[in-house]
Parts: structure tokens; C-alpha cells; sequence
């Protein structure tokens, strides 16, 4: 023992010194060297003579550092290189990746009712592991991976049986991976089967069980992996061959799912029910061979039939497109939510639709009868949208006939077309109604050029002078534009940007007064739009969206913007003329057993060589409110041409009728209110709004027109009514007004309603006194003189209009 015990320590020093030997400066004692600087002395320690053993370990070194150096080169370093090979370009590991699976986002109505679920690719409902039944995590592992909870990732005792067993069929008969295995080859790797992919399924599998524990692992496995059929994880699975949660799930349920994710397709109950039938009592022979359950408890569940039918299968395609297509697109651009969040990120979406309210919409605008004729080629189309003013929660929208989904034009809120007169109480009258001005003031109505600029009536005719209700209800453009331009075409847009409307970079051209926008509107733009007017000046930003619970169970409450535009006052004195344009103006085909307040928009063909000696228009609009619901419908076709336009449609007829019939179900089930009018509110009899020093509009009483000084002959720059490279045709693209109501109309209940309720106390008080200014008439001089009216400004209205048909614009 003594001679091996100097052996390996004369062996350690000779590889420390690089085989190199030292002696100790001794002199031989007998058969022991002493130093020689010591004396001689028996009880001194003696060094042994170390010269043989050191001769033979000079013998064997070469040899020794041969053979590590072969046993490293021939036996260490092939595997360190095959290791190096595959494994440099292998996928890097996070651990948080597997907590952020692809899981299924869910979508649902106002009452909490499911609408329908986002797949994105997958259907994958994540659950924690609690939540599994027990007989359903041993099934997985009597049929996966029996020594789930005894390897560290890899099974080596299962790699030997596997090999030896595919040696003996000549094929790969058998496999060997583990959970943990198939863990990392779903959630970080490609389906591809090669040698590199099994190193890196391996390297994955030794990192994931070093970062999470075993019960992490299984339940990370039992939400990931593929059961068929669309369904990723046990919960999709429990729902798609079940109709059931996974918690509910029996003893047959579960061995039938664990025999699934070897070979999802093959193993269907579906498709293949023998083998599946098959397959399950398998899985019922492997519980009871390792005692996780009784044979009389096996026997029982193989009595079980397997399903016959699949329930929530996976689906693109989902119900009510129009509004879910909605939701994806404000969780994406307001609310900051990525594509992949919402279509991936198990997310509980919660909104405001009103499931009778979509419903409707969409029948009506699958319905034939509320659209005329039109070629096969391209059908007319309508879209529309229904908003909850007193909340800005959007109850409803229409994308358009036969809407489809799936991230799909949606009309509702991607349309950008001009309003046309829609858009009149937006820039010009709201605004003029928070300025100081009432329904009963008077406007000129005579050919007016406004440095070079002269709109006309929808009639081509001049009545001389209207008052604003007047305007408003018949859709007079004259007006409306001298109106625009007396306040102040800044003011206008001011408004309509504060209450939603999209004019960033618009100038301030006159032709925005009958809706000349450069860009245009969508449907939802206008119903959010109108809100303040219908809820009492207070304007809130119209959302579908209302709350949102990640897959975490975090909340996140979606708060409206809301702000004040218009004073009490002011919306009443516009809800109030709104009325009267449903009552008696061009909005009769929009009256409903209820207050409703409304206008009309069509928008005419523009006068280019392609429509020459065309006659008809390209866009109508209806848009109104009720004290509960503001709605906004567009009709038109998605590409005009000289085919395809709208031939006597205006937004009096069919779109009219569209809100119409669509607000009175959405209501039917709520007690007829009215609109609610300010505590103290009185009218001025009404003023005369002519020329003024305020306006510095000098007056030509020879042409009976109000025309620019000669230094302001050309439009100022905040006047031009469009660029000027596309002013010359777009002048020609303004609204028309016509009379007449088309007989092609085939709708339900045509007619309107007689016996509307008109809104209470929504008569002007005439007890004011009028003021001076002066207004231009047709055909006479302009003075300055008080223009006398009666106390009773009806009776002055009716004289005013006199003869003036009533009809559509």
C-alpha cells in the first residue's frame, strides 16, 4: 500500500512539474537521503530514496500521456464535435416563451353573451393544471411518458429500448421522446424529422427541466399539444370532440384524448373510428397494467361509445362580421393591442353590441326590398352604424350587403365618401347655434357670388329669404354657404374636429358647408358626429369596446373620452330644427311612432367628361337620432362609374327608411320619450342676417347678388373651396337637392308615419324683439331698415315660404 500510495503521489508531481523530477539537496544515509544542511541526527526526518521509482515513472510517462491523449481524440472528441455540429445553430431558449402561448381570444356582447371566438391559427384555451382532472394527467402519461416524474428531459432507458426495438423491425417503429420532448419540439421547433432537430429537442428538453417543475412542465404540455381537428390543448379538445369543459370530462373522455397526440388525424373518433376505439382501450390496458386505475373501472369506460359529431370546430369565418371586425380594428389602432395579441393572446374581449340591434341591421341590409335595382356585375351598397349617444357605446354596425368578415372592407368605418348635405349641421349650423344664433333668424336666399364662387339650390330656384329652420329642413344650399361664410369658415372646422371628424390639413373652403370634404366620412364618423347634438352638447368619442381580461386575469376598463362642443342651448335649438326636417322637410321617410331629428345628404355625380349627359348621383345619407339612439346609413356603390350610380335615390328614400326600420325594433321595448329641452330656453322672433360691416360684404343691388370689392375680387386663401389643380372639376361636385321621391322605392311601410309624435314644447317662444340688419332679396335693393314681422313667427315663416315645395333634397 505504501509503494502504490508513493506511486501516485510521485505520478502527481511528475504531470504538476510537466514530468520534470527535483531532487532534494540530501546525501544517502544507509537507505534514506538526509539534507544536507541538516546534521546528523538519528530523530531527524529521513527522506526515502526516491531514485528507482522515479526512474520507472520517467519509463511509463510517455506511454501514459499517449494513451489520454488517444482516449480523448478516439472516445471524448468525436461526440464534443457531432455536439458542436448540430448544436451551434441551435434555437435559443426563453422560458417565459412557453407562459406566452397561442391561446384564444373570445368576443362578447353587451349582456355578456358569447359572440364568437379568434382563432388566430390555433383554437387553444390555456388552463391551469388544477383545473385537469387527475384520470386525464395519468392517461397522458401511462400513453406518453411513463417515467415522466424519474428524467431529467431525456430517458435514456427509453432511447436503449427504442433503438434496440427499431434495430429489430428495420424500421422506426418505436419513439422515445419525452414530454419534455415534445414540449420544446411544439412550442420551438419545426415538425421537420431530422438528426439536427433531435439535438436541439434534446438541448431544449435539458433547459426546460432545469427552468420549470415537473407539474409546470405537464401543464405547459397538456395546453400545448395537437388533438385534431383545429383543437390545441386539452381544453379545445374537452370542447371540440365533448361540448364540454375539461373538468368535466369521465374516465372513457380522457383516455380517448391521451390517445390522440401521437397521431392527432389517424386516431379521430371522427375519421377513423376503429383505431380510435382501438387506441383508447390502449390507453385503458396501460392504466391498469401500472395500477393508476382498477380493471373494473377499465372495463367500464371501453362500454363508452365515442363521439359521433364535432362541436366548436375551428373557423375563420365568425358571426356578425361587420362589428367584430370593428373590435379587431380599435383594439389594434386605439387601444394598442398587436394582431397577434388579439388573435393569439386568450383574451376576453367585452363590447356593446346589442345583439338585436346588429341583427336587424344586418337583415335589412340583406334585404332586397331596401335597395333599388342594380346590375349584377355590382350591386348598390348601404352601410350604416347605430350609436348610443348618452354612452358612446356603438350598438350596431352594417359593413355592407353580404359582408363576409374576415378583416373585409368594413364600409361601417373604413368608407371615406362626402356626406353632402349631412353635413350641414356639422359645419355650419351647430356652430352657429352655439354663436348666439336661433332657428328663427333669416338668411338670404338669392344668387350670391362669393368671389367667384356661386352655389345653387338643389331646385336651381331663389325664395329670397329663409329662416335657418327653413334652411335647415329643406336643405337650401344658399344659405348655408352665406351662413358658413358669415361665421366663419374656421369656426366651422374647429367643430367638426371636435367631434370627430377627420380634416387634418383640410383648408377652409367654402364648399364644406355642403359637405366638400377632401377625404370624406364613414357612417360611424357621422353617427359620432351628430351624438353631441342629440345628447345635450356633450360629445363622447364612440367606442365598441368596453373592457378587456387577459389570459392572466388582469383588467384593463376602457374609459370614453368625453367633452363638451356645444352648450345645452345650442344642441336643442339644432335637435329642434333636426326635428322639423323629419316632420316636414326631407326626412318624412325616416318618422317613427317617436321623436326623431334627422338630415339628408346626396351628393351629386361629379360634371366630368365621363358623366356627361348622365343625370343622377353618387352618394345618399341619412343621418338622425332619437333621445336614445343616433344612427348614420350610407348608400352607394363601391366604385361609381357611368354604369353603375344612383338613379332618383337620394338620402330622403332608402336610407331613410333603413334608420327608420332599424331604430324601431332596436327601441320597440322602450317607453317613447322626449327630447329633453333646456329649463328656460326662449327664441328670438328672428334677425335678419344681411350685410353688415361685420361681414364686409359690400352689396351690387343692380345684379341682386352679394359679390367681393374689387381688392378682393379673387378668394382669399382660407376661401378657396379646393386646391387649385383639382378646383375647376371639383367645384362641379356639389350637392344636389332634388323634390322628388322615387317610385321605385319598394320597402316596408313607404309611407310615413302620420301620427309621429312631435317633441314636446319644441315651439319657439316669439316674445323678443328683432334687430337691425339687412338682408338681400331677390330682385329688390338691400336697406337697412327693419323688416316688420308678426309676434307669431310661424305665421312669418309660412309667409316667408310661401309656395315652396315640400319634399326631398
Amino acid at each position: 500500500m505504501l509503494n502504490c500510495g508513493r506511486f501516485f503521489l510521485a505520478f502527481y508531481e511528475l504531470l504538476d512539474r510537466g514530468g520534470g523530477y527535483v531532487k532534494s539537496p540530501t546525501r544517502k544515509v544507509g537507505c534514506f537521503h538526509v539534507k544536507e544542511n541538516e546534521k546528523e541526527n538519528p530523530q531527524k526526518e529521513l527522506v526515502p530514496n526516491k531514485a528507482p521509482l522515479t526512474q520507472k515513472l520517467r519509463t511509463y510517462r510517455r506511454p501514459l500521456l499517449i494513451t489520454a491523449v488517444l482516449f480523448f481524440v478516439l472516445i471524448l472528441l468525436p461526440p464534443l464535435l457531432v455536439l458542436a455540429y448540430y448544436l451551434h445553430d441551435r434555437t435559443s431558449f426563453d422560458p417565459d416563451s412557453l407562459l406566452t402561448m397561442q391561446a384564444t381570444s373570445f368576443i362578447y356582447d353587451q349582456e355578456g353573451e358569447l359572440i364568437t371566438a379568434l382563432h388566430g391559427e390555433q383554437n387553444r384555451i390555456p388552463v391551469t393544471i388544477d383545473t385537469i382532472p387527475e384520470t386525464l394527467q395519468q392517461a397522458i402519461l401511462a400513453a406518453e411518458d411513463l417515467r415522466f416524474h424519474n428524467h431529467q428531459g431525456l430517458d435514456i432507458r427509453a432511447i436503449v429500448r427504442a433503438l434496440f426495438t427499431n434495430v429489430q423491425d428495420g424500421a422506426f417503429s418505436q419513439g422515445a421522446s419525452t414530454i419534455t420532448q415534445q414540449l420544446a419540439k411544439n412550442a420551438f421547433l419545426s415538425p421537420e424529422k431530422t438528426i439536427r432537430r433531435k439535438f436541439h429537442e434534446a438541448f431544449l428538453a435539458y433547459q426546460i427541466e432545469k427552468n420549470y417543475t415537473k407539474e409546470e412542465i405537464l401543464e405547459m404540455y397538456l395546453n400545448w399539444i395537437y388533438f385534431g381537428h383545429g383543437a390545441y390543448g386539452v381544453q379545445a379538445a374537452a370542447q371540440t370532440y365533448f361540448d364540454k369543459d375539461i373538468s368535466e370530462i369521465n374516465l372513457a373522455e380522457a383516455a380517448l384524448l391521451a390517445g390522440l397526440p401521437r397521431r392527432p388525424s389517424f386516431y379521430s373518433p371522427i375519421q377513423n373510428a376503429e383505431v380510435a376505439l382501438e387506441r383508447r382501450n390502449m390507453v385503458l390496458t396501460l392504466m391498469t397494467q401500472n395500477q393508476l386505475i382498477s380493471s373494473a373501472e377499465a372495463k367500464t369506460a371501453a362500454l363508452e361509445p365515442l363521439p359521433q359529431e364535432l362541436y366548436n370546430t375551428f373557423s375563420l369565418q365568425y358571426p356578425h362580421p361587420a362589428y367584430v371586425d370593428y373590435v379587431i380594428e380599435e383594439l389594434v389602432t386605439r387601444h394598442g393591442y398587436t394582431d397577434n395579441q388579439v388573435f393569439r393572446g386568450g383574451l376576453h374581449i367585452y363590447t356593446a353590441m346589442d345583439r338585436k340591434t346588429q341583427e336587424k341591421i344586418e337583415e335589412v341590409l340583406n334585404n332586397q326590398s331596401y335597395f333599388p335595382p342594380s346590375p349584377q356585375d355590382q350591386l348598390v351598397q348601404a352601410a350604416m352604424a347605430v350609436v348610443d349617444h348618452r354612452n358612446g357605446l356603438i350598438q350596431g354596425l352594417g359593413g355592407g350587403r353580404s359582408y363576409e368578415g374576415g378583416r373585409s372592407f368594413n364600409r361601417a368605418s373604413q368608407l371615406k365618401r362626402q356626406p353632402g348635405s349631412a353635413a350641414k349641421p356639422i359645419f355650419v349650423y351647430a356652430p352657429a347655434m352655439e354663436a348666439g344664433f336661433t332657428p328663427n333668424d333669416i338668411l338670404p336666399d338669392s344668387p350670391i357670388n362669393f368671389g367667384g364662387y356661386r352655389p345653387r339650390n338643389y331646385d336651381n330656384s331663389f325664395r329670397g329669404t329663409v329662416s335657418i329652420r327653413q334652411a335647415v329642413s329643406l336643405s337650401i344650399n344658399i344659405p348655408a354657404v352665406y351662413l358658413f361664410r358669415h361665421i366663419g369658415p374656421e369656426v366651422g372646422i374647429e367643430f367638426a374636429k371636435n367631434v370627430g371628424l377627420p380634416l387634418e390639413g383640410e383648408q377652409a373652403y367654402l364648399a364644406l358647408a355642403l359637405g366638400g370634404m377632401t377625404k370624406g366620412v364613414s357612417p360611424l364618423q357621422m353617427a359620432g358626429a351628430y351624438a353631441p347634438m342629440a345628447n345635450s352638447g356633450l360629445y363622447i368619442e364612440p367606442l365598441a369596446v368596453t373592457r378587456i381580461v387577459d389570459y392572466q386575469g388582469k383588467e384593463v376598463v376602457i374609459k370614453p373620452i368625453e367633452k363638451r362642443v356645444l352648450s345645452e342651448e345650442a344642441a336643442y335649438k339644432m335637435t329642434d330644427m333636426l326635428v322639423t326636417a323629419v316632420q316636414s322637410g326631407t326626412g318624412t321617410r325616416a318618422q317613427m311612432r317617436r321623436p326623431v331629428a334627422g338630415k339628408t345628404g346626396t351628393v351629386e355625380l361629379p360634371h366630368t367628361a365621363e358623366f356627361r349627359n348622365v343625370s343622377g348621383n353618387k352618394d345618399a345619407w341619412f343621418v338622425g337620432y332619437t333621445p336614445e339612439l343616433t344612427c348614420a346609413v350610407w348608400m352607394g356603390y363601391d366604385i361609381t362609374d357611368r354604369n353603375h350610380y344612383l338613379r332618383q335615390i337620394y338620402g330622403g328614400s332608402y336610407p331613410a327608411a333603413m334608420f327608420r326600420d332599424v331604430l324601431s325594433l332596436a327601441l320597440q321595448d322602450q317607453p317613447v320619450q322626449a327630447f329633453a329641452r333646456p329649463e328656460g330656453l326662449r327664441y328670438a322672433s328672428g334677425k335678419f342676417l344681411g350685410t353688415s360691416a361685420s361681414t364686409a360684404i359690400p352689396v351690387s343691388t343692380e345684379e341682386s347678388t352679394i359679390v367681393e370689392s374689387q381688392a378682393q375680387a379673387e378668394p382669399a386663401a382660407t376661401e378657396r373651396l379646393y386646391p387649385p389643380e383639382q378646383e375647376e372639376q371639383a367645384l362641379e361636385e356639389i350637392e344636389k337637392d332634388s323634390t322628388e321621391i322615387p317610385p321605385t322605392y319598394v320597402g316596408t311601410d313607404a309611407q310615413p308615419v302620420t301620427d309621429a309624435q312631435p317633441v314636446t314644447d319644441s315651439q319657439p317662444v316669439t316674445d323678443s324683439q328683432p334687430r337691425a340688419i339687412t338682408t338681400p332679396v331677390a330682385n329688390q335693393p338691400i336697406t337697412t331698415d327693419f323688416i316688420n314681422s308678426s309676434s307669431d313667427s310661424s305665421n312669418s315663416e309660412e309667409r316667408v315660404i310661401e309656395g315652396v315645395p315640400k319634399g326631398e333634397e
